[in-house]
C-alpha cells in the first residue's frame, strides 16, 4: 500500500509544479539579472568615456604638441584659439573646458558635467612639452633634448601576485554570495510560506479538509504538504543549476557572461554546497512554523495575516545578515546569531565566506539547525493537528500563541 504521505507530498508538489505561477517564479529572478545586466552594459556602454573638448589658448607649438597626444589624454582640442571666444562656448557648455598656457604655468577650468580629465597625464605631457621649450631655449642639440627627457627605467614585480589576485577573486566574490544569500533566503521564506499557507487555507476554506483527513491522517496531509512544497524549492534550486552549468559551458564567448563567470569559479563546490542545503533547511524551518499559522486560518483572505509572524522572524536575520557581510566576524551578537535557528542561515554563510569561522563551525551551526528541524517538525504536527479542524473568528497571532501556550 502506497504511504499517504508521499501521495500527499507528490499531489501537493505536481499540483504546483504543473501551474504556470510556479515557472515565472523561477524565471522571474533569471528576467530580473538580465534585464539589471542589460541597463548596467547600456549604461557603461553610452556612457564610456567620451573626450573631453578643449580650447586651448597658447602658442601654436603648444597645440601641436598637445593634439598629437589627445588620444592619450583622452581629449579633444578645439579650433577656438582665444580666451573671449573660449569663455563663451564654455558658458553655453559647447566645449568641456579651457586650457590655458603661459610660459611653465597652465590653468585648466572645465565644467561640472565635463568627462573625466586625467590630470597626472595632462601635467606629463605638459612638463616634457615644457622642458623640450626651454631645452630649445638654452641651445641643446635634439639628441640632447631626446637624452634629457628620456625618463628613469624602473622595473617592478609584485611576486605572486597571481595568487594574491586569485584570493582577492574568491574573498570578493564570498562576499557577495553572502549578501545574495540573505536577500535570497528573505524571498524564497516569503514566497514558500504564502504557497504552503495558500496551500492549507483553500482546503480549509472549501470544507474538504474533513474528508482528507477522513481519508488519511494529519500527519500525512501535514509532513506530505511539507515535503511536496520543499520538493519545489529543490526543483528552483537545482533549475539555477543546470543553468549555471549550461552558462558556464555555452556563455564562455559572451564577455560579460564570462566576466560574472570569473567571480563564480572561485567559490568552492563545498561552500556552494553548504549555502544550497543551509538554504534548504532554514526554508524548512519557516515552512512549519507557515504550516501551523495556516492551520488556524478559515479562508485565503487570513493567509497574509497569518504570515506576518513568519515574515517579521525572517526580517530579523535579513538585517542582521546584510549587517556581518562584510565584517560581522568582529561582533560578538553576529556570531552568537550564527548558531541560532531561523537566524543561522543568513550569519553563518556570511561569516564562512569572510573566513570569520573555521569549517567545523559551520557544520555545528548546520547540525544546530537540523536538529531543530526535526524537532520542531514534530513538535508542529501536533499543533497543526490540533489546529487544522477548527475555526476560530480570533485574531490569528492570539490564536498561534495561545495555540503554543496549551501544547
Amino acid at each position: 500500500m502506497t504511504n499517504p504521505t508521499l501521495l500527499v507530498a507528490k499531489h501537493t508538489y505536481l499540483t504546483r509544479l504543473k501551474k504556470k505561477s510556479f515557472w515565472w517564479l523561477i524565471i522571474s529572478p533569471i528576467l530580473l539579472i538580465a534585464v539589471a545586466g542589460g541597463l548596467g552594459f547600456g549604461i557603461s556602454y553610452f556612457s564610456n568615456d567620451q573626450p573631453a573638448k578643449i580650447a586651448l589658448i597658447g602658442p601654436n607649438t603648444s597645440r601641436e604638441a598637445i593634439s598629437q597626444s589627445a588620444n592619450k589624454l583622452n581629449i579633444k582640442v578645439s579650433s577656438i584659439t582665444d580666451e573671449k571666444s573660449a569663455q563663451k562656448a564654455l558658458k553655453k557648455q559647447t566645449i568641456d573646458g579651457i586650457l590655458t598656457l603661459n610660459g611653465g604655468q597652465g590653468t585648466l577650468v572645465t565644467q561640472p558635467k565635463a568627462p573625466e580629465i586625467d590630470k597626472d597625464q595632462l601635467q606629463a605631457v605638459l612638463s616634457q612639452l615644457f622642458l623640450a621649450t626651454q631645452a630649445a631655449d638654452y641651445g641643446l642639440t635634439a639628441r640632447q633634448t631626446a637624452a634629457l627627457m628620456t625618463p628613469f627605467s624602473l622595473k617592478t614585480t609584485v611576486q605572486n601576485q597571481s595568487s594574491q589576485q586569485d584570493a582577492d577573486s574568491n574573498q570578493a566574490a564570498k562576499a557577495v554570495i553572502s549578501v545574495a544569500v540573505t536577500i535570497i533566503v528573505l524571498l524564497i521564506v516569503s514566497t514558500y510560506a504564502s504557497l504552503i499557507g495558500n496551500e492549507i487555507a483553500n482546503e480549509k476554506s472549501s470544507r474538504i479538509m474533513e474528508t482528507l483527513l477522513a481519508a488519511s491522517s494529519a500527519q500525512a496531509q501535514y509532513f506530505g504538504k511539507l515535503l511536496g512544497i520543499t520538493g519545489l524549492l529543490v526543483t528552483q534550486l537545482l533549475s539555477y543549476v543546470v543553468l549555471g552549468v549550461g552558462a558556464n559551458l555555452f556563455g564562455q564567448q559572451i564577455t560579460m557572461v564570462k566576466q560574472a563567470l570569473s567571480y563564480l569559479t572561485a567559490l568552492t563546490p563545498a561552500f556552494l554546497t553548504y549555502t544550497f542545503v543551509f538554504i534548504i533547511v532554514a526554508t524548512g524551518l519557516y515552512l512549519i512554523l507557515a504550516a501551523i499559522a495556516a492551520s488556524l486560518v478559515n479562508d485565503t483572505s487570513q493567509v497574509s495575516q497569518a504570515m506576518v509572524p513568519v515574515t517579521t522572524l525572517a526580517m530579523i536575520p535579513y538585517v542582521v545578515g546584510l549587517a556581518s557581510a562584510s565584517n560581522g566576524g568582529n561582533n560578538v551578537v553576529v556570531r552568537i546569531f550564527a548558531y541560532i535557528p531561523f537566524m543561522s542561515q543568513s550569519t553563518m554563510p556570511s561569516l564562512l565566506a569572510n573566513q570569520s569561522v573555521n569549517w567545523w563551525q559551520a557544520l555545528l551551526s548546520l547540525t544546530i539547525s537540523l536538529i531543530a528541524l526535526v524537532a520542531l517538525a514534530q513538535y508542529g504536527q501536533k499543533l497543526y493537528a490540533k489546529n487544522v479542524l477548527s475555526y476560530s473568528d480570533e485574531n490569528i497571532l492570539k490564536q498561534l500563541l495561545a495555540s503554543f501556550k496549551r501544547s
